[in-house]
């Protein structure tokens, strides 16, 4: 952005490609932000958060996304590679989403921008009691800000089953710290029967470091369990 401009204008283009390399889906948006003295003292110690939604078969995919800043021409580029499962499959494990590990909660009504979108935050499972959770690109936290995770938890039978989760995470393979257990018994008034599952976790007794987070979900009247495991580092 340009000093003294008023408004910027970033370009979003988006493109997943299936395993034969074919597109299949593909999104291209713009975001203007009016700028004013505060929402550029805004910009300048947060990033700006960007999300849309596609809908896709089972498979393997590629995601590439380009954000191009019409003022002054500055492009950044991702890509990344994921696998959307096929739930009917799934017969030993608990399905469940990708994990979300975040330290913020954004309240909707304090956004800098509105996308033309708006629509899909209506039921964006990201938003919950009017703040949306913004996910950490690098899982890097402060100990000083409470970690959140979230994920789904899906059930394709006629009922839905309580669930339950805990989360640990362990330091140099000794447990450092780990949740009480979370049941879950409201929602799945969906097609998938999805359960949202929810933590805040107080990070403050902790020392910095490297850690691995755990999540461990287990049906409460059957058999099956579901275990996710990703790294994080905690910094003061």
């Amino acid at each position: 952005m340009r000093g003294g401009a008023e408004r910027a204008l970033i370009d979003f283009l988006g493109e997943v490609k299936d395993e034969y390399r074919t597109t299949v889906s593909n999104v291209r948006d713009k975001v203007e932000l009016k700028l004013t003295g505060a929402t550029a003292a805004e910009l300048a110690r947060r990033p700006i958060e960007y999300d849309t939604g596609m809908t896709l078969l089972p498979g393997q995919y590629k995601l590439k996304l380009l954000a191009r800043d019409a003022e002054t021409g500055r492009m950044g580029t991702y890509e990344r590679a994921f696998v959307v499962p096929n739930l009917a499959k799934e017969t030993r494990r608990i399905p469940i989403s990708s994990v979300v590990l975040s330290s913020q909660r954004v309240d909707m009504r304090e956004a800098i921008f509105n996308a033309s979108k708006d629509k899909t935050q209506v039921v964006n499972p990201m938003v919950w009691d009017g703040k949306k959770i913004i996910p950490s690109v690098t899982r890097v936290f402060r100990i000083t800000k409470d970690l959140f995770v979230y994920f789904q938890a899906y059930q394709g039978g006629e009922t839905v089953e309580p669930v339950a989760a805990y989360v640990t995470l362990f330091r140099n393979g000794e447990k450092a710290l780990e949740t009480a257990p979370v049941v879950v018994a409201e929602g799945g008034t969906n097609r998938l029967k999805t359960l949202p599952v929810r933590f805040e976790i107080p990070l403050g007794k902790l020392s910095p470091g490297e850690y691995v987070c755990q999540v461990t979900l287990l049906e409460t009247k059957g058999a099956k369990a579901a275990f996710w495991q990703a790294p994080l580092v905690l910094v003061p």
